[in-house]
């Protein structure tokens, strides 16, 4: 049986709490050959669970160190998703284990990091992919099955800051519409507002606004240039999509996002981020 383990920077926050939960329901639905099994924390949180709390909570073994946690699992997944740059910290000793990895969203703090990360993984021929959930969005898998042709459009909106939560709309822009944006514009709208056009060529578009609603739900809009077809992404089912995704990674060995879209994501906020200082002019993409 797959043993999963858990590495945090500490593991009392929301990803960290919920997902035992998520993957253990996944894997009854399903019927995986894998289980929850041990986690490991550099610290733990001041005024919250400390790990071997949260681990009894939870029916999971503490783990002493990161190496005693990658020494005793099959696969890892990698959280500290609310500040990337904890990733900095744990991938290079993470990354270097040979063993799936799933790194939780956004991957790496810039795109020089997310490219050391990779060549670590690459180096030590560890398997490893990283996604927001909203990439797992029932009605977005509907619609890339569905789809007859290429899309021409994609609006998306969403909550919060850019730095935190650009990934979740970045991420079903590249699902939808692939790599190769060429330039990306920001519009004067406002210091707690991002009104962003990424513009791939040949007549291809995406548009992205956020709001500083952080609760503010998440909306996608995609079109063929002649019809339009709007993608629920509150429908209850992204997470679940999403564990089953990393179910699939680490027992069948099916890695469901590209390396090349993870760094396109990373090189657009990075991009973003330059755009919102420079508005209303174009800034291309290289990386």
């Amino acid at each position: 049986m797959l043993k999963i383990g858990f590495a945090d920077y500490y593991l009392d926050n929301w990803h960290a709490n919920n997902y035992p939960a998520f993957l253990r329901q996944t894997i009854a639905a399903y019927g995986y050959s894998a289980q929850v099994y041990a986690a490991w924390a550099v610290k733990d949180l001041e005024g919250g669970q400390s790990t071997e709390q949260w681990c009894r909570e939870r029916n999971i073994r503490p783990m002493r160190s990161l190496g005693e946690l990658i020494e005793a699992v099959d696969a890892l997944m990698l959280i500290a998703a609310d500040d990337s740059e904890f990733h900095r910290l744990l991938c290079p000793e993470v990354l270097a284990c040979g063993k799936p990895v799933y790194v939780d969203k956004t991957f790496a703090p810039d795109l020089k990091s997310a490219g050391e990360f990779f060549a670590i993984a690459e180096r030590h021929g560890t398997p490893v992919f990283s996604s927001s959930a909203q990439r797992y969005c029932q009605h977005l898998i509907d619609y890339l099955r569905e789809r007859e042709g290429p899309t021409r459009f994609m609006s998306t909106v969403g909550p919060h800051s850019l730095a935190a939560y650009a990934v979740h709309q970045l991420e079903p822009i590249v699902a939808v519409m692939g790599t190769g944006v060429k330039r990306i514009k920001a519009f004067a709208v406002g210091s707690a507002v991002t009104q962003l056009i990424l513009d791939y060529g040949g007549g291809r578009l995406a548009s992205f606004t956020q709001t500083p609603q952080p609760w503010a739900e998440f909306n996608f809009m995609v079109s063929d240039g002649e019809t339009g077809r709007r993608l629920h992404s509150d429908d209850g089912n992204f997470y679940a999509n999403l564990m089953k995704a990393v179910l699939d990674f680490f027992v069948h060995g099916i890695v469901p996002v590209r390396k090349e879209e993870t760094l396109e994501i990373i090189a657009l906020i990075e991009a973003a981020k330059k755009a919102r200082e420079n508005p209303d002019q174009w800034l291309e993409i290289h990386y």
